[in-house]
């Protein structure tokens, strides 16, 4: 596994979102597409109620390896004074390494909020499974960063079942726990209700 972070620089030539992490061992083409693909999609970040929402994001990488991007929204202003700002964790992995990676984030959740979505057995069968080109958008009121850690679990559990029982051929399916716009978005993407509100034309589950 090798992990590259990305994150809002204020200081030096280069100010603006960048990977202060060591790139060595990137190509360029991999690491334009971690730098596009990593941060979750959308505006309006720096809504008070976001700061420390964390979204999980899930992608591939152009030569077959899988992202596996840990978000969260910082308190942290730009030089305009705008907030919203985000930063990244990404760990790259083989693909032989992403059931484990899944299975240790689910760990690292309390016992008592993976219990409740044991109780919620329905989510993976009422929820429809990406296939082919079909992108899912799914909903659920946003409360507080921590309410929200509900749905990622959820959907770090649905993608679990999806490889262990052989759905879709046990291929990686990516996914973003929180995003404020569908579009240019994972497979399944889980917006904010009041966000979700706004589109019109596409079907959207809601997460109850």
């Amino acid at each position: 596994m090798r992990q590259l972070i990305l994150e809002y620089v204020l200081e030096g030539r280069q100010r603006g979102y960048t990977f202060t992490s060591p790139t060595q061992g990137f190509n360029d083409d991999t690491l334009k597409h971690v730098w596009r693909t990593a941060m979750p999609r959308g505006q309006g970040w720096g809504a008070p109620q976001f700061v420390g929402a964390r979204s999980l994001k899930v992608f591939l990488l152009l030569d077959g390896r899988v992202g596996l991007s840990d978000v969260v929204v910082t308190g942290q202003t730009d030089e305009s004074g705008r907030a919203g700002i985000r930063r990244a964790v990404i760990d790259i992995l083989q693909p032989g390494e992403y059931h484990e990676a899944l299975r240790g984030r689910l760990r690292q959740y309390s016992s008592a909020l993976q219990a409740e979505v044991h109780r919620k057995t329905w989510f993976g069968r009422r929820v429809p499974r990406p296939n082919g080109e079909r992108q899912v958008v799914c909903s659920h009121p946003f409360l507080t960063p921590d309410a929200w850690q509900l749905v990622e679990v959820l959907v770090i559990h649905s993608a679990i079942e999806s490889l262990e029982r052989g759905w879709l051929g046990g291929k990686v399916i990516p996914f973003t726990t929180l995003a404020l716009d569908y579009r240019e978005e994972a497979a399944l993407v889980v917006l904010p209700e009041h966000k979700a509100r706004e589109i019109d034309k596409v079907h959207v589950t809601p997460i109850r």
